[in-house]
């Protein structure tokens, strides 16, 4: 399976979770370098699945992680962590 993911800096190309290829400049780029891949794969007798994220999902993993912890974790307030009472 390719997987285009966001990068801090473009676009990367993942093949069964692996960094494959350099960071590419939009995903369109970078799903061309996938389907240069894939035809490899399809060469040799395999199948092959590409997922690319919509516009909804260009975040990268990091800043989805990051969202998700502060919007759990405590926030600081004169109640919370030793501020005053």
């Amino acid at each position: 399976m390719f997987e285009i993911v966001k990068a801090p800096m473009g676009w990367s190309v993942f093949a069964d979770n692996v960094k494959i290829g350099g960071v590419y400049d939009s995903r369109g780029a970078a799903l061309e370098a996938a389907t240069l891949a894939a035809s490899d794969t399809i060469d040799d007798g395999g199948g092959v699945q590409i997922n690319v994220p919509g516009a909804e999902d260009e975040k990268p993993r990091w800043a989805v992680a990051f969202e998700i912890a502060t919007a759990i974790l405590p926030t600081r307030s004169g109640r919370e962590r030793g501020g005053s009472r």
